[in-house]
């Protein structure tokens, strides 16, 4: 029995003409400068739980604790528009896309993850879900009056929809290059709304 921990999220991944969608927003941000680590585009996703490092036994719980939670949804949309930055647009350290149809789904889902992961044993979320799309991560202040501006100018309204049909239990191995993330279940939504 190995001890390796493995890195694990619950998330959603999107259609490839989102990523296309969201690929041409980043390269005309990067135009701006500005320090950041923009994420691989086939890395980006929705997060419904990050779990962290977790055992093999832990896993096998994830599993069917998610395919548990999962069981009454059906099928949904979710749409992609807005671009922002937390902790706000004057000091940006994560620049975002939004979801703007999907967003009451994603919450419920989320909700419902939790709760089942919680009777499983793992810790409740204590911060309130907020579907987004991570798109980079600001390394420093050096650029940043560019890359603000150009953020509040760009238009990032409907990037595109997808109708989310499964849920995707992944792993993260963190690299000198960047995460590599692995699909290591996928649930699917097939309940009848």
């Amino acid at each position: 029995m190995t001890s390796e921990k493995i890195r694990t999220f619950i998330a959603i991944k999107l259609a490839p003409e989102i990523i296309s969608s969201i690929t041409r927003m980043q390269e005309r941000l990067k135009g701006f400068g500005g320090r950041v680590k923009w994420v691989e585009p086939s890395n980006i996703h929705i997060t419904l739980k990050f779990l962290g490092n977790i055992t093999h036994e832990q896993l096998d719980k994830v599993i069917v604790a998610t395919r548990e939670a999962l069981r009454p949804f059906g099928s949904f949309d979710v749409s992609v528009s807005g671009l922002g930055t937390f902790p706000g647009k004057t000091s940006p350290r994560v620049i975002w896309i939004g979801i703007a149809e999907g967003k009451q789904e994603l919450a419920r889902l989320s909700k419902a993850i939790d709760k089942s992961l919680s009777k499983a044993g793992f810790p409740h979320e204590r911060r309130e879900f907020s579907p987004h799309l991570t798109l980079g991560r600001v390394k420093s202040s050096e650029g940043r009056e560019g890359l603000t501006k150009a953020i509040a100018s760009t238009d990032a309204s409907n990037l595109g929809s997808v109708r989310v049909k499964r849920i995707v239990v992944m792993r993260s191995q963190l690299t000198p290059a960047g995460p590599i993330y692995t699909a290591l279940e996928a649930v699917e939504l097939i309940a009848n709304r």
